[in-house]
């Protein structure tokens, strides 16, 4: 019996291993990628230092940061700025969602397509555009307003907290929209036929039915576009801190490359960096929490329901007016501005002088660059490891936490939406004490290393849309290669991955485009021999070279213009293939 007991036991304990070993394998990586940095940068706020290897134990960065006043006027203006350019968005995005998911508006598939272009123009280059439209001194919208009006001073000006929130929430209205097409939906439009059929108007109607609905979604959208917003880098960047307008962002780039002592104040950035990451996991949580909370709103039903369409009558012209308006300010105009400043020797406002002075020189320079050529190469290479990495490790995500029972899955799965709380500025600080403080992996300075930040500041995107993915699909057909005598490496490789070959095209068409664009994580990490196209172009700006700039940001916006083209058309090919 007791032989009979511990084989038992044995077989157990065998089983037990079998089961946990993906959770085990997928962990590993996990453990390094997100919590490693994150326990580093911890442990180093307590070093005389601020390196992890040095001897010693002090609370004075502690004591130095929190106690300084300074410093939490810095989180005010940061939270001012946060707030107002995620309500901005917030608003701009849900009603452009709302006029092209449930209005009679023309044209609402092409509007759809119009918000995918602005992934094509990063946040640094839109940053870029507003500051040649709207410079109080050299602005091409101001000199023309002076020209022809004859104001004896520039009605804009850029370089103000309202410029900062305006350009951000540009930026940030496209996500908004993405986020709340689904929810516009998901709306069961029985619950509409039915309070129309109780008497209520089409006010009432959206305010006590379809707003109550849209709750949780616009709560989770406005807090995540408020994580992304409290510690961005690019627009901050370009248009406040040369003025000195210092957010969270650029306060812990100065730490680190301009601190008054010379050296980098790498104690008083773990410091700051406990504030910054105990408030965005607050922030993450509370949207894990909103997120459950919308699935007892869901109204999806088996049956197909055709949403009512609102009609504008009047009124819908006036919201198509809008819409070209919106367009016009957050595509049209960046874009036209870019391209005009590219052309010139140095800024100036439209006029037929202007057009004497048009030149392509600074195109040709771009062309013939070899600096452009490495960076280039540089961006390829890590947006390709990065965006890569994420996919694969996303898809066994997936796979552990959604089709598997393996013990800890729910681990893998918080892991995996971490650096949600910790965005591209905080993971690149980390990863700084981390690769300083390992002697034997010598990639500080490297692509390797903002490969890995990409890598891990991307992780939670993917693990969310292959994890809703891999909901999505039935298990009959991987129960049928179970049966068959595949292993389960065999069922995710032949059945699983191609069933969602357009999810899996989609993030990693996703991460590729963001980590050609990402500025901030590179920026921090940035070494002699790592440059990237947006570290080049931030370089360019700073140094005073707005042609040069610009004439880089045409290029690279057309490219990931292409890419994006390219890409539509690679999903379409895989959402074919997968249908059929």
């Amino acid at each position: 019996m007791a032989a009979e007991a511990g084989a038992s036991a044995a077989g157990r304990w065998r089983g037990f291993g079998t089961d946990a070993l993906p959770t085990v394998l997928l962990a590993l990586p996990l453990f390094w990628l997100v919590v490693v940095p994150l326990v580093i940068l911890l442990v180093c706020a307590f070093r005389p230092t601020g390196f992890l290897l040095d001897p010693g134990f002090t609370t004075d960065h502690i004591v130095t940061a929190w106690s300084d006043p300074d410093l939490w006027r810095l989180f005010a203006r940061t939270l001012h700025f946060a707030i107002g350019s995620s309500v901005f968005a917030l608003v701009i995005g849900t009603g452009l969602a709302w006029l092209v998911e449930r209005t009679d508006i023309r044209g609402a598939g092409f509007v759809r397509a119009l918000m995918i272009l602005p992934m094509a123009m990063p946040p640094f280059i839109m940053a870029i555009s507003w500051t040649i439209l709207l410079s109080p001194r050299t602005g091409i919208v101001n000199l023309a307003l002076v020209q022809i009006f004859g104001f004896t001073a520039p009605p804009f000006d850029i370089y103000t907290m309202s410029g900062l929130i305006f350009v951000e929430g540009l930026s940030l209205a496209p996500s908004a929209f993405l986020i709340m097409v689904p929810a516009f939906r998901k709306i069961d439009a029985a619950l509409e036929e039915a309070a129309l059929m109780s008497g209520a108007g089409s006010l009432q109607m959206l305010r006590r039915v379809v707003l109550p609905l849209l709750l949780p979604a616009l709560a989770g959208a406005a807090i995540y576009l408020l994580i992304v917003s409290l510690v961005v880098f690019d627009i901050p960047g370009a248009i406040g801190h040369p003025v000195g307008i210092v957010l969270v962002s650029t306060h812990v780039y100065d730490l680190l490359h301009h601190a008054p002592t010379g050296l980098p104040e790498y104690g008083q950035v773990s410091a700051i960096a406990i504030i910054i990451a105990a408030a965005l996991v607050a922030l993450c949580l509370l949207y894990q929490r909103l997120m459950r909370a919308a699935g007892r709103f869901v109204t999806v039903t088996g049956k197909t329901s055709r949403h009512r369409v609102i009609p504008l009558g009047r009124g819908r012209i006036v919201a198509e007016i809008g819409i070209a308006l919106f367009v016009a300010i957050a595509i049209v105009a960046p874009i036209l501005a870019i391209i005009w400043a590219s052309l010139l020797p140095y800024q100036m406002a439209f006029s037929l002088d202007a057009l004497k002075q048009i030149t392509l020189a600074n195109h040709i320079a771009f062309l013939s660059d070899p600096v452009i050529g490495r960076t280039l190469g540089n961006s390829l290479v890590i947006a390709l490891v990065a965006s890569c990495a994420v996919t694969l490790l996303c898809l066994l995500v997936g796979w552990v936490v959604v089709r598997t029972k393996a013990p800890g899955r729910q681990i893998i799965d918080i892991l995996a939406f971490m650096p949600l709380a910790f965005p591209g500025v905080l993971i690149a600080t980390a990863l700084i004490y981390v690769y300083l403080s390992v002697p034997l992996l010598r990639i500080y300075g490297t692509i390797w290393i903002i490969a890995i930040a990409h890598t891990t500041v991307f992780l939670s995107y993917g693990s969310r849309a292959l994890n809703a993915a891999m909901y999505q699909l039935h298990t009959d057909l991987e129960e049928a290669a179970r049966m068959a005598g595949a292993a389960w490496f065999t069922t995710l490789r032949r059945v699983v991955a191609p069933l969602l070959l357009p999810a899996l095209a989609a993030v990693w068409i996703w991460v590729f485009a963001h980590s050609l664009r990402e500025l901030g994580s590179a920026l921090l990490l940035q070494g002699r021999d790592n440059a990237t196209l947006p570290t080049l172009l931030f370089a360019y700006w700073t140094q005073g070279q707005p042609a040069k700039t610009a004439a880089v940001a045409v290029w690279f916006v057309f490219g990931l213009v292409v890419l994006l083209a390219v890409a539509h058309l690679l999903q379409a090919i895989a959402a074919r293939r997968t249908s059929t």
